[in-house]
C-alpha cells in the first residue's frame, strides 16, 4: 500500500522535489525537430514545473531556457533570436545557449556585469527528430539513450504527443497495466473478427489478446534499467501467451506487439509538464522496413495510440497539441456503442486510456486504492521509482543512465504452460540498435 508521504513522493515532479531530481537525471523530449526552424520564433514549454522558450538559433542550434529574463522577468517568448543567442526585446539583454549573458546594451560601457548573470537554460541535443533537454544540476549530461527508435530511417518511424490534464504517474500507470487491455479497449463480442481486425490495423496487437482469458498471469522481472512486466494468457493446447511489456526509467515504457506481425513496435515517454498535467509522446517504428502510408494512415485514425484531433493551437505552452475530445464533452462518448457494441464508448486506444487518466483526478489518492494480483507490475514500478529517488538524495547514481541499457524492445511469445516466459523472450527483447 502506497503511504501518503509515497504518493507526494512519486507524483510530485516539479523543481527541488525527489522525484523532479531523478527525473532531471535523463533526457527529457522537449518537442519535434521540425517544430521550430532556425532564426524563426520562440516556442513556449512547460516541463517539470518551469515555464521555458524553445528555439534554434540562425546557425540551426537548438536551445531551451527560463521564459523571464533574469533582468526584469520581461517574456523571452518575444525574443530575438540571433546567430547564437536569444536577446530579450525589454533591454536587449542576450543569452547564449548555456545562459551566459554576454551583452548588456542598457549598461555603462565597460562594466562587464554581463559577466556575473547567467539565466536558467539547459543542453540541447537532437535525436530521433526529437529535441531533447537535460534538466538535472550535473555540469556533464549523460550519454544520449541508444533508443532504436531514435536510430531507424525516418520512413521507419511515427512520432506523435498530445497534451493530457492529470499527473504523469498515473497516465504512465495505464501505459504498464496489461491487464485493461481486455476490458477498456474490448469489443463487447471478442468473437467479432471484422472488430479485431479493425484494433489490430490501429493497434498492431490486441486482436489476439481478446480471444484469450480477461484475467492475465501477472509476473515481473528487475533489470538494471527498471521493470519488465509479463501477462500470461492460456491459449490452448497447453501454451500460454505470455505479452512483456518494457519499463525504462523513469518514464518510458514500451507496450507489447502481437507474435503474429511483421513487428511493428510502440512506445510512450510520460514527461511532466507540472504536477497537474503532462505530456504522452506516442512512438510507433519499425527496425526492418519503412511504415506504409496505409499504415500511417490507421494509425492516426484516432483508433489507436496516436491521436491527432487537436483544438485550434494557442500561444501557450503545449497550446497545439490539447485534443478537441476532452472533459467537458466526454470526450466524444458515444453511449449507444457502450451499450451495444464496445465495454467502453470512448473510441480509440488513446483516447480511452486518457478519458480514465485525467478522471481519476488530477493527483490521484494511492491511500484510497484497492490493489490485487493484477496491478503487482505498477507497484514493482513505483517502489523502483520511490527507492531511485531516495537513493539519489543519498548520493547513489540514478539507474538506467547506460545508453546501451535503452537497447530494448517489448515481446510477446507462446510457451508450453510450465516454460520460463523470460527465457523463451529473451533475444526479442533486446533491440538491434545500429548507429
Amino acid at each position: 500500500m502506497v503511504t501518503r508521504d509515497e504518493n507526494e513522493l512519486l507524483t510530485r515532479a516539479g523543481p527541488g522535489t525527489a522525484m523532479g531530481d531523478l527525473i532531471r537525471q535523463y533526457w527529457i523530449p522537449v518537442v519535434t525537430s521540425d517544430e521550430v526552424t532556425a532564426g524563426d520564433r520562440t516556442k513556449r514549454v512547460r516541463l517539470m514545473g518551469e515555464d521555458l522558450v524553445v528555439f534554434r538559433t540562425k546557425s540551426g542550434q537548438p536551445g531551451l531556457m527560463a521564459e523571464h529574463c533574469t533582468h526584469r522577468q520581461a517574456s523571452l517568448y518575444f525574443g530575438r533570436i540571433e546567430d547564437s543567442c536569444l536577446r530579450c526585446p525589454y533591454h536587449g539583454w542576450a543569452y547564449a545557449l548555456d545562459g551566459q549573458c554576454i551583452d548588456m546594451p542598457n549598461q555603462v560601457a565597460g562594466s562587464q556585469f554581463e559577466d556575473k548573470v547567467r539565466h536558467p537554460a539547459y543542453p540541447c541535443r537532437e535525436s530521433g527528430g526529437v529535441i531533447w533537454a537535460y534538466m538535472g544540476a550535473e555540469a556533464e549530461p549523460p550519454e544520449m539513450p541508444d533508443l532504436e527508435w531514435c536510430l531507424v530511417p525516418a520512413d521507419h518511424l511515427l512520432v506523435s504527443k498530445f497534451f493530457v490534464e492529470c499527473n504523469w504517474l498515473q497516465a504512465m500507470e495505464g501505459g504498464i497495466d496489461p491487464a485493461h487491455v481486455s476490458f477498456l479497449h474490448a469489443p463487447l463480442d471478442t468473437t467479432s473478427e471484422s472488430q479485431l481486425r479493425e484494433l489490430d490495423k490501429a493497434e498492431a496487437g490486441f486482436g489476439l489478446t481478446m480471444t484469450m482469458e480477461k484475467a492475465p498471469l501477472l509476473d515481473t522481472l528487475d533489470t538494471d534499467y527498471g521493470v519488465l512486466i509479463a501477462a500470461g494468457r492460456r491459449a490452448g493446447n497447453g501454451n500460454r501467451y505470455w505479452r512483456i511489456t518494457q519499463f525504462h526509467m523513469p518514464f518510458h515504457t514500451m507496450p507489447p506487439i502481437e507474435v503474429q506481425y511483421d513487428p511493428v513496435y510502440q512506445a510512450h515517454i510520460w514527461v511532466p509538464s507540472d504536477d497537474h498535467n503532462m505530456i504522452n509522446w506516442c512512438i510507433t517504428w519499425s527496425a526492418t522496413r519503412p511504415i506504409t502510408e496505409s499504415e500511417r494512415t490507421a494509425m492516426v485514425n484516432g483508433l489507436g495510440i496516436h491521436i491527432l484531433d487537436y483544438e485550434p493551437p494557442t500561444n501557450q505552452a503545449y497550446g497545439d497539441i490539447r485534443l478537441r475530445s476532452n472533459y467537458g464533452n466526454d470526450y466524444h462518448m458515444d453511449w449507444e456503442a457502450h451499450r451495444t457494441r464496445a465495454f467502453f464508448g470512448v473510441a480509440g486506444v488513446g483516447a480511452q486510456d486518457r478519458a480514465i487518466q485525467e478522471t481519476q483526478g488530477k493527483i490521484y489518492d494511492r491511500t484510497q486504492e484497492t490493489l490485487g494480483t493484477a496491478d503487482i507490475g505498477l507497484v514493482r514500478v513505483r517502489r523502483q521509482l520511490v527507492n531511485a529517488a531516495l537513493a539519489l538524495r543519498e548520493g547513489t547514481p540514478a539507474p538506467g543512465l547506460d545508453p546501451a541499457s535503452y537497447r530494448i524492445r517489448p515481446a510477446s511469445v507462446m510457451v508450453p504452460h510450465e516454460a520460463s516466459w523470460s527465457d523463451a523472450a529473451r533475444d526479442d527483447l533486446v533491440a538491434e540498435v545500429t548507429s
